[in-house]
């Protein structure tokens, strides 16, 4: 028994043996893969700071972007405000014009075409007159008629110079 007992204490030796060496094995094994995942860390790290390090000029660049087409989009909302305010004056100047220019043919049409009416009707009196003048001349008509025709043709005229200060009161009070 005893020689049993000795056989199993150097099976139980060489199994502790066995089992420190698969420790040992293990804890090389571990180290190695502990130093390998180590190294891809750093390696990472280091990519990771490449990356970060190109990163920034490039997010520095999208900000000035961003802050260009901030200022663009201003001065493009300060431009359509200018050309708004412009395009309401334009539309204003023009109702004034077109306003004026009605108010102008309004008031000057009427007496216009009044003068235009007297003088016409003047021209017609003159021109008849002288026509009564002649033929009469030839007819030899007596002093009352031809005066009676001057007094006419005076009063014509007296007419169409009151028509015409009409018009000039008129006009001069625009």
């Amino acid at each position: 028994m005893e020689t049993t007992i000795q056989y199993l204490q150097i099976a139980t030796d060489i199994i502790i043996i066995l089992l420190f060496i698969g420790l040992v094995i293990l804890v090389f094994t571990l180290i190695k893969t502990l130093k390998y995942f180590s190294v891809k860390i750093e390696e990472m790290s280091v990519q990771v700071k490449d990356i970060k390090s190109t990163m920034n000029p490039a997010i520095d660049k999208f900000q000035d972007l961003t802050e260009n087409v901030n200022g663009v989009f201003l001065k493009v909302r300060d431009n359509i405000d200018v050309l708004t305010t412009v395009v309401e004056k334009v539309r204003d100047t023009t109702d004034n014009i077109i306003e004026f220019e009605q108010n102008i043919q309004s008031k000057i049409e009427p007496p216009v075409m009044n003068t235009i009416n007297t003088f016409s009707a003047v021209t017609v009196g003159v021109k008849t007159f002288f026509d009564t003048y002649k033929s009469r001349k030839n007819d030899k008509i007596s002093d009352r008629e031809l005066k009676n025709e001057i007094e006419e043709i005076e009063q014509s005229i007296v007419d169409v110079n009151e028509e015409l200060d009409k018009v000039n009161v008129k006009l001069n009070s625009n």
